[in-house]
């Protein structure tokens, strides 16, 4: 072959075959920089710095240009070497490779610096380098070189031979074995020629290393840039496994934790080897579930409470052994949703009973006076009779319709007491009595309701403190109060005042003041009934948010509205 090849055009063919790789590092710069292809360029830019290094050392005269090439050169092979198998890694595994592995470039780096001085010929076994006539500077035993060119390389290169030779095996994609095909065959091209290189088989001026490397690029990079073949590589299953916001925890054959995912560990105390036993001890919620008792599960976290539904699935493993997949998915939201529908029903429900029930009486009232005025010589005692029971349905009809539509639409604003007092004031038959406002406070609320729960106050003050009543607003630290110089309210009738139909008046409805508490859950607030200085009713509305940037209207327009 010395014959056939001699050392300029050994030279020559070795620079022009660093040209491919270098072009290919280029031709594939707008490719999505992901996994794989980011691998893949910088082991073709190994392979352009090797190939060209390797032909200048033969071409050039000076020892000294010849030994700084060399510097470089030596660098390239175990980083190629490197590179390849963080290319393997990522295709098999699908996923980024740890940045951890960089620690492998920790000698690399090294080996550059120390060849620049070759302290106690560590780097290069002769005196002096920089003298040296040969075209590789000798590095023998006792060389770091060795270990990592001689060893290191075609180490690192059949570890990523067998990763890919794995996925080629037990993939069952066509496309996947296609592309594990294809590296195989670019790593083989790449050790073949490298150890024909090592066992000397070639001229010392000649390395076909990076030649058949270059070759096997140019396919590998026409499959990445013209027929998208790795991007069609499938996810890391381990990474979807991980990613998945719901807990997954695999149980071994024998009921041992196999496997999990960070969702699992952040949710349950568990690890990796414990039994199902500890896992129920240490999860005491989970017993219910693993008992085949329950599909659902609840666990306090902090103050948050999250509901998981539970599944299991049976996996295969061969030779007659099954293992499990536990699945916890994340219900939290749909059960809250549910929870509040299921209350809403409860309300529909107790709010249809109610009607039926409320309104049975009247519409009983009014039947019978029907029948009575058809016999009666003078109807006119029982045709009032009939109308003061279809007036009481009314009111039962108008007080529920309020509960049902209390909270829809909340939009709470700034609104200004008195002005929401005084529109209230006058949708109500007040009669001889009146209204007195001393604040001017503007508080956060929704200006309907608020009007509602002053008109439904207004109404029961006019109603129980008598036609000329006097009735008063003012603010307190923490919100309002309303107060008449009525007959008050007695003290054992005060703590269930607000509850659905009580009242303590014969023609009263009993949802007056329901609606009122209705419309202070609504907003947040809290509301007392208490007795006035006047000895009438007082109600204290407190947990109010004022609103002290927005200017309301002064005590003189209020009065001057009134």
């Amino acid at each position: 072959m010395d014959a056939i090849l001699s050392p300029q055009l050994a030279g020559i063919v070795m620079i022009l075959g660093g040209i491919i790789p270098g072009y290919i590092v280029y031709w594939l710069r707008t490719e999505p920089q992901g996994i794989i292809v980011r691998w893949f360029r910088f082991a073709m830019l190994c392979g352009a710095v090797w190939s060209i290094s390797f032909g200048l050392m033969v071409l050039v005269d000076s020892s000294v240009l010849r030994l700084a090439i060399t510097n470089v050169f030596i660098i390239a092979v175990p980083s190629a070497s490197i590179a390849l198998f963080a290319l393997s890694y990522e295709f098999t595994f699908r996923e980024p490779i740890s940045k951890r592995y960089l620690l492998l470039f920790v000698p690399v780096v090294l080996l550059f610096v120390l060849a620049w001085f070759n302290p106690s010929q560590l780097i290069y076994t002769v005196e002096n380098p920089y003298q040296t006539g040969e075209i590789l500077v000798p590095a023998n035993p006792g060389s770091l070189r060795l270990p990592l060119n001689m060893v290191g390389g075609p180490v690192l290169s059949l570890m990523a031979a067998g990763l890919v030779a794995g996925e080629l095996v037990r993939t069952e994609h066509k496309q996947r074995t296609i592309q594990a095909g294809l590296l195989l065959l670019m790593i083989t091209l790449g050790f073949i020629p490298g150890m024909l290189k090592v066992l000397e088989l070639v001229p010392p001026y000649f390395d076909p290393t990076p030649i058949g490397w270059s070759l096997n690029g140019v396919i590998l990079a026409v499959t990445i840039k013209r027929f998208d073949l790795f991007r069609l590589a499938p996810s890391s299953k381990r990474r979807v496994f991980e990613t998945l916001t719901d807990p997954v925890i695999a149980l071994s054959p024998d009921n041992a934790v196999s496997d999990l995912n960070e969702a699992a560990r952040t949710t349950f105390d568990i690890t990796l080897g414990m039994t199902i036993t500890e896992l129920k001890t240490s999860n005491p919620a989970l017993e219910a579930v693993l008992n085949d008792t329950a599909t659902e599960i609840e666990l306090e976290q902090g103050d948050t409470k999250r509901v998981f539904d539970f599944s299991e699935i049976s996996v295969p493993q061969g030779y007659g052994l099954e293992s499990r997949l536990l699945l916890f998915r994340d219900i939290t939201e749909q059960s809250a949703k549910a929870d509040a529908l299921r209350k809403k029903t409860d309300r529909l429900d107790s709010f249809a009973s109610r009607v039926s029930h409320d309104l049975q009486g009247p519409i009983t009232v009014a039947g019978s006076h029907v029948n009575i005025a058809r016999r009666a010589d003078n109807p006119a005692e029982s045709l009032d009779e009939i109308e003061t029971a279809l007036q009481r349905a009314e009111n039962l009809i108008d007080d529920m319709l309020s509960m049902a539509r209390n909270g829809q639409d909340f939009d709470p604003e700034p609104v200004e007491l008195g002005k929401q007092a005084v529109q209230a004031w006058s949708t109500v038959s007040t009669a001889d009595a009146s209204l007195v406002i001393e604040t001017d406070a503007v508080v956060t609320a929704d200006p309907r309701q608020l009007r509602r729960l002053f008109e439904n106050l207004f109404r029961n003050s006019v109603e129980h403190g008598g036609a000329a009543v006097t009735v008063r607003i003012e603010t307190t630290s923490e919100g309002f109060y309303i107060a008449d110089d009525g007959v008050g309210i007695p003290e054992n009738a005060r703590e269930n005042i607000f509850d659905d139909g009580v009242t303590y008046d014969s023609d009263g409805t009993g949802y007056g003041l329901a609606i009122v508490r209705s419309i202070v859950d609504d907003h947040g607030w809290s509301i007392e009934a208490t007795g006035s200085e006047t000895g009438g009713a007082r109600f204290d509305i407190t947990n109010v948010s004022f609103d002290a940037s927005t200017q309301s209207t002064t005590q003189e327009d209020t009065d001057q509205a009134l």
